[in-house]
């Protein structure tokens, strides 16, 4: 090599190895640029001033600042920026105004899509989105405001209209942030993107082989459907030590006694308890008997290791044997269990045996006015019509004509399987069929692979196959926590709300006229009109006259209808209590465990609500008696008033005994199971008329407070 300035004998000395050829040339070009080459001359006139450039970047890759505005990336969330789309300012004011008007449950499906008030972002950029700020989103995923008004802003971002694999929210998109801390700032943007409608679902194992630190494993939604006694290696029942006491009752080989059954209630469905059962037998007005038993050849986790035995009671017939295939709940106060049908083309359908344990049960109620009766002993009738002939008194099969319909695959199975999917008609059964996944619990149609029997990754974040290709990574899958308020609720609501579908039969599944179900990151007015014949649960049944809930999974139709889901400051929606992934200690059930006050107070602390502390003077102030003010810091929690189970899933609770004054009986008040979620408080004047709406009193203020409630409950 060279060293130093070359000089014209070291291009002679390397003529042998390159040639003389290109040396000439170059030394040719070389002279002719110094002939050529003369005095500098004086600068020319000064041109126009040419058009602005666009606002220049920072060297460490932040965006020129606006002094009086705002600015920021949209971004996917693996920080790809996202071109294009508009980004809103949505003010505090007008969603406050959308919150005067109450959201009604019981529209039909178009009156729900076309409701102005239910979905507190998008319903008003349908009406307002021309008049509020907004901005475009530049190629670089760029927005901007020179100024901004004065007020408190929700920042959503929505897509492009060609725009075809991102939904409308932002992680900004359900909190207010007034003008002061906006102007100045950089305030980047990540959206959520979403599968094509190309996309099939992969199963949990391998999302989990990325996201292994977001398993549902210890979740209720995870271990709702289990092989008796039987966990697959992503179910962990840690959380409920008691998940067995059912089963036990089969290891111990209990009969349960089917009396004084109302055949009439067979026919409204209102109640799905037909019968009383009992453990004893009653002597008089047995219809049949069911006996629990254990095959103890059969090892556990094998098909026929639990079985029941019907023996009608009344007629001579042949005793019918069942295998119990899976076990269905246990996390919510009760269990109940499945067998298994054969279809005339081979394919399977599975139906609920007519039994339900509860876990809270106990035989001293109905004993007493105020409970539930028969219905809260341990044991529990679960349509019995669909095993029993009333009006023949003979056994009889669910799937025999006209009962296919009403099939688990066809009424429960779409909200708790991933990658669910129905095949059949009501005259042959239904069949359904979920995602294959090695570390599935249960070969559910019988093709030999295990599949995802409960709720896995995919069904909040979409099929995956999309996410798992494209370069860059973390693509084409939703984020629920990016999407609008709306849209992150309605995850969870389409099948937290009783509504009725459309295919498969238009029962108790929110299925499309193509048998599927609503993919996450809908809107509520899509889901609607494309998913039910019915949108909430039914008004008489479902519901006590005080609009609280009275049957389970209803939690997003009271949640709709509460100030946290429509208010000025903070759009809450269902992962802002409750984990998913349940991997947050701080995000749990609302029990008594001391969880609940500290999750409460997580956003309504002195801070922001001063007039609530401290929470002995709350008690004392909206109660009117100054001694609570004395009392400890613990003596009360926020869900004893403002989330009083008011559902009920599997039996009463007993709350207060009331034994003031003493001039006058006991009486014993009794609470459901499932927490309302309109986070009010629910008074002595919703009880009136319905002695079975639990109220907020009936807790420990009636203790000492007793001699305030009737002499003569209702």
């Amino acid at each position: 090599m060279l060293e130093g300035p070359p000089r014209i004998a070291d291009y002679w000395a390397m003529t042998p190895r390159l040639g003389f050829g290109p040396i000439i040339a170059a030394l040719c070009l070389l002279s002719l640029l110094v002939a050529c080459k003369g005095d500098t001359g004086e600068p020319g006139p000064e041109g126009p001033e040419g058009p602005p450039g666009p606002p220049g970047q920072q060297a460490d890759g932040g965006i020129e600042p606006a002094p009086d505005g705002l600015v920021g990336r949209v971004m996917e969330p693996n920080m790809e920026p996202v071109r294009g789309g508009i980004v809103y300012l949505v003010p505090a004011s007008d969603v406050e105004a959308l919150s005067e008007t109450p959201i009604d449950l019981f529209l039909s499906p178009e009156e729900t899509a076309s409701d102005p008030v239910d979905e507190p972002i998008e319903d008003l950029l349908d009406v307002n989105g021309e008049s509020y700020e907004k901005a475009a989103v530049d190629g670089d995923g760029v927005y901007r405001f020179e100024t901004l008004r004065d007020g408190s802003y929700f920042v959503v971002w929505t897509p492009a209209r060609e725009d075809t694999i991102h939904l409308p929210g932002g992680d900004n998109s359900n909190v207010a942030i007034d003008r002061a801390s906006l102007i100045g700032m950089q305030l980047d943007i990540r959206v959520s993107g979403q599968p094509s409608e190309s996309a099939y679902y992969v199963g949990s194992s391998t999302c989990l082989g990325c996201h292994a630190l977001q398993s549902t494993y210890r979740t209720a939604h995870n271990i709702g459907l289990q092989v008796p006694g039987s966990r697959s290696l992503m179910q962990d029942v840690g959380p409920w030590p008691d998940i067995d006491d059912g089963l036990a009752q089969f290891e111990a080989g209990t009969t349960l006694y089917y009396f004084d059954c109302d055949a009439s209630s067979a026919s409204t469905h209102d109640d799905p308890s037909v019968c009383k059962v009992q453990v004893q037998d009653p002597g008089v007005g047995v219809r049949f008997r069911i006996s629990l038993r254990r095959n103890a050849t059969v090892p556990i986790g094998a098909t026929g290791a639990y079985f029941v035995e019907i023996e009608n009671a009344v007629g001579a017939q042949p005793t019918e044997t069942l295998d119990v295939v899976l076990t269905y709940g246990g996390a919510l106060g009760k269990q109940q269990y499945l067998t298994r049908r054969s279809n005339a083309d081979g394919s399977y359908s599975y139906f609920l045996l007519p039994l339900i344990y509860n876990y809270e049960g106990d035989f001293e109620y109905g004993t007493e006015a105020g409970d539930g009766g028969s219905d809260d002993w341990p044991w529990r009738d679960y349509r019995s019509d669909l095993w029993y002939d009333f009006e023949t008194n003979t056994l009889r099969n669910p799937d025999a004509a006209p009962s296919p319909e009403e099939s688990f695959d066809n009424n429960c199975a779409g909200c708790h399987m991933t990658g669910y999917r129905l095949d059949g008609n009501t005259n042959d059964g239904w069949s359904a069929r979920a995602v294959s996944d090695a570390a599935g619990a249960f070969d559910y149609d019988g093709d030999g692979r295990t599949e995802l029997i409960n709720i896995g990754c995919e069904s909040c974040h979409g099929p995956g196959s999309d996410h798992l290709n494209p370069s860059p990574t973390g693509r084409f899958m939703i984020s629920p926590g990016l999407l609008t308020p709306g849209r992150r609720a309605a995850i969870c609501g389409s099948c937290h709300s009783r509504p009725l579908g459309i295919g498969g039969g238009e029962k108790g599944l929110p299925l499309s006229d193509e048998n599927k179900m609503p993919p996450p990151g809908i809107r509520r007015a899509d889901f609607a009109v494309s998913h039910t014949t019915r949108v909430s649960g039914d008004p008489d049944a479902d519901f006590f006259g005080s609009g609280d809930a009275f049957g389970h999974y209803q939690q997003y139709s009271d949640h709709i209808r509460s100030r946290h889901y429509r208010n000025p400051s903070r759009l809450v929606t269902c992962t802002g209590c409750h984990s998913p992934h349940a991997n947050d200690a701080d995000i749990a059930s609302s029990d008594d465990s001391g969880n609940a006050n500290a999750l409460c107070t997580t956003c309504h602390n002195p801070q922001v609500n001063p007039e609530l502390y401290p929470l002995t003077n709350h008690v004392a102030e909206v109660t009117g008696v100054d001694i609570h003010s004395s009392f400890g810091a613990d003596a009360f929690l926020c869900t004893d008033c403002h989330m009083v189970p008011t559902a009920k899933s599997g039996a009463a609770v007993p709350a207060l005994l009331d034994g003031l004054p003493s001039s006058e009986p006991t009486f014993q008040y009794y609470w459901n199971d499932i927490a309302s979620h309109r986070l009010t408080v629910t008074r002595w004047t919703d009880f009136a008329g319905q002695p079975d709406q639990p109220i907020a009193f009936t807790n420990g203020c009636g203790v000492c407070h007793g001699g305030a409630l009737p002499n003569t409950p209702p």
